[in-house]
């Protein structure tokens, strides 16, 4: 599993992307070596936080995955022009890591 943030150009702010499209680019852009299982998008105005599954080896090769897929994507797909994406370490994810407190595993972003 993979979190990756993208964010808008600094000359469209407050861009919003569809969240269905761009799950549908970031499909499109993938490659079987990426091994992807699923893909979770939360779209608002500038950002757009990505939480990629694969069924890679490792929790890095998971990473790489998604992280290279997310590039392809921002590459080609011209509703991404301008827009940058990192990868969000997942004990920062407020939810996806392994430093959840007992009972709370799952739990999203407020």
């Amino acid at each position: 599993m993979a979190a990756v943030e993208l964010t808008a150009s600094p000359q469209a702010p407050h861009q919003r992307l569809d969240q269905h499209v761009l799950t549908d680019v970031l499909w499109a852009c993938a490659e079987p070596a990426d091994r992807p299982e699923h893909v979770t998008v939360l779209a608002g105005d500038g950002r757009a936080d990505l939480v990629l599954y694969s069924l890679a080896d490792s929790e890095r090769a998971a990473g790489a995955a998604a992280l290279q897929g997310v590039m392809r994507a921002l590459a080609t797909s011209p509703m991404l022009s301008g827009w940058t994406a990192r990868e969000i370490p997942l004990d920062m994810t407020g939810g996806f890591g392994p430093t959840d407190p007992p009972g709370t595993e799952g739990n999203t972003r407020p």
